[in-house]
């Protein structure tokens, strides 16, 4: 269905943009490198796994919320999509060895997803098929919209606050620096496509 794919296509394209600005500056840096091309190589590999990891990790409330969403939207039981979350998410907890998911961020993310649920389902509701329309019969203003994604990062900063205390990679100070620097280039991202839905005709 084409109205699915819109709205799946847009979260892909938007987490692929944070998750390229998060790692601009370890970007292959050329110059002399050039010259030694197993350096060049290296930097390039590592580069793709760090933005592919990156985007994994971004985009994975969102494709439980999405998958629940389109499954409740076409008769699915809301109760079972939710339930079968919880199992998908004790699963990956009860294989986490090195502590970088744990049942406290489970917690947090829950909630995040339900309002994601939500918002999926009265996109899909719509009887747009373009992305940019199915917001606007939703939040007819800026403000609206504004004020559900502000909802929305609160929820995301609460499953942040949560892994900053209960993460053991790296230190506190480290991983506090991390999570701001998420946070602002989601906020920037979400805010820069929100003036441009309102502002195109």
């Amino acid at each position: 269905m084409g109205k699915f794919r819109a709205i799946w296509k847009h979260e892909v394209r938007q987490t692929n943009d944070i998750a390229r600005s998060l790692v601009e500056t370890h970007k292959v840096a050329f110059g002399w490198k050039v010259f030694i091309p197993p350096l060049l190589i290296n930097d390039y590999i590592r580069y793709r796994n760090r933005l592919r990891v990156l985007r994994k990790n971004l985009i994975f409330t969102k494709q439980l919320a999405f998958d629940a969403a389109k499954n409740i939207f076409q008769g699915k039981e809301h109760a079972w999509e939710i339930r079968r979350i919880e199992i998908k998410t004790q699963e990956i907890l009860d294989k986490e060895k090195k502590g970088f998911y744990t049942e406290k961020i489970r917690r947090k993310q829950s909630n995040e997803i339900e309002a994601l649920i939500n918002y999926y389902l009265d996109l899909m509701k719509t009887d747009q098929s373009r992305y940019q329309k199915m917001i606007k019969a939703i939040y007819p203003s800026k403000g609206n919209y504004l004020a559900f994604l502000n909802g929305l990062q609160k929820l995301e900063e609460e499953a942040i606050q949560a892994a900053i205390t209960t993460m053991r990679k790296g230190t506190k100070k480290e991983r506090r620096e991390w999570f701001d620097k998420v946070r602002a280039t989601t906020k920037n991202v979400r805010v820069a496509e929100v003036d441009k839905i309102y502002t195109d005709a």
